[in-house]
């Protein structure tokens, strides 16, 4: 998943479209702190990094992702000259792209540091007890049975599952699996594929084992026994 941070909206939403039709999964950050904040769910593979933020510098925005951890970084910037590619790349930089640049360009590159800086990629089977995700073959098994979803229903799972016990709001769950935001999509959306997933999966939907409401703030995937219905 790449996170794109530019203020700039008209490019950041250009880039966003271009990357996701090449595959891409996609996050926004229109502002320094907005990107530190995104890195910090640990989803990104990499950050497209825009140095003329506005709340954070740019520069400290690249310092403060290199002390918290080796996320790949691909600097774009308007600023062409030799001393300024040097520092940026001193910093931590894995690349450094000076814009006006073409999107697939961007796209090879992104490509490049990828294949030279990814760590090893997740495995492609999550196992959380008696329920089985296999992001390769699209496929999700519940006590050795296939169960059938469509393919939003599945990559809201798969994302909720690979990060669990973390919370999730609707607007970030909107952001992650669907591409989108608030402005664009009703985020009742989410509430709908929790629903359905949960009659599909949990045998008691509203006491659900895995897919969890976390009130006032969002959802959770944790692999907990249900609790007996008293009274």
């Amino acid at each position: 998943m790449i996170l794109v941070a530019e203020d700039d909206a008209g490019s950041r939403t250009a880039t966003r479209m271009f990357l996701q039709r090449s595959g891409y999964r996609v996050g926004e950050a229109a502002d320094g702190p907005g990107t530190l904040r995104e890195a910090s769910l640990g989803h990104y593979d990499l950050v497209l990094l825009d140095l003329g933020l506005p709340g954070l510098d740019g520069e400290e925005v690249l310092a403060r992702l290199r002390r918290d951890g080796a996320l790949p970084v691909i600097v774009l910037t308007g600023r062409s000259e030799e001393r300024e590619r040097v520092r940026v790349l001193d910093l931590g930089a894995d690349d450094y792209l000076v814009k006006p640049f073409s999107l697939p360009e961007l796209e090879a590159r992104i490509r490049a540091v990828l294949r030279r800086g990814q760590p090893a990629p997740p495995s492609s089977r999550i196992e959380r007890g008696d329920l089985v995700i296999d992001r390769t073959a699209h496929r999700v098994e519940l006590f050795d049975r296939q169960v059938d979803l469509t393919p939003k229903e599945f990559d809201l799972l798969a994302f909720l599952a690979g990060a669990p016990d973390q919370v999730f709001t609707r607007e970030e769950l909107l952001e992650h699996v669907w591409g989108s935001t608030q402005d664009w999509q009703d985020p009742a959306t989410v509430t709908e594929h929790i629903r359905r997933l949960r009659l599909k999966l949990e045998s008691e939907p509203s006491n659900p084992r895995w897919l969890h409401t976390v009130r006032g703030v969002g959802y959770r995937f944790a692999d907990v026994e249900p609790q007996n219905a008293t009274g």
